[in-house]
């Protein structure tokens, strides 16, 4: 009795099993058939997604992405903030005359800087406020070199003065104790 084994011969292409998704309700369902290529190249994406240099190429690729879109979206935001735009009411109806973006951000921002924060008192606008707080901080700064300074120059007249008084108490006790 003769046992013949025929393996047919195996290419990129041979089917070795079939792709399985799962639905939103965790249901398998087949999504097609998987092949000696797919297992080689999922084989190989996970060896290269582990190695250190694709993370750098993948920063590198991502940061390169990012200056690109920047680069692409430069000139769009220029044309929207420049273009003219109707100026409306609270109910969308035509008020007044045209506006640009760039004269409604700077009509908001010089609001924000000249509005007091809180309507009901006295308080200073926005931009005082921060104004008087960045001089108070500089003020602060210098006050605090300063006495730093003071104190430095206090500690080395106090080091050098004690430093002679107990030099003279040292030289007068020796100068007593017999020998």
């Amino acid at each position: 009795m003769e046992i013949k084994i025929v393996v047919p011969e195996i290419t990129l292409n041979t089917i070795v099993g079939e792709v399985v998704h799962f639905d939103e309700d965790g249901d398998p369902y087949p999504r097609g058939n998987a092949t000696v290529a797919d297992k080689v190249a999922e084989l190989i994406k996970e060896a290269v997604v582990k190695s250190p240099e694709y993370t750098l190429l993948r920063e590198r690729v991502t940061e390169i992405r990012n200056h690109e879109i920047r680069e692409a979206v430069k000139p769009l935001i220029r044309e929207a903030l420049e273009r003219p735009i109707q100026r409306t009411n609270s109910w969308g109806e035509a008020a007044g005359g045209s506006t640009t973006m760039s004269e409604i951000i700077m009509a908001e921002a010089k609001k924000v800087f000249t509005a007091s924060r809180d309507s009901y008192s006295q308080s200073q606008p926005f931009i005082t406020e921060v104004i008087q707080a960045e001089v108070k901080a500089a003020f602060q700064k210098d006050v605090h070199e300063q006495v730093q300074k003071a104190r430095a120059a206090v500690a080395a007249q106090l080091g050098k003065t004690m430093t002679e008084e107990v030099m003279k108490v040292a030289m007068a006790a020796m100068a007593k104790a017999p020998r």
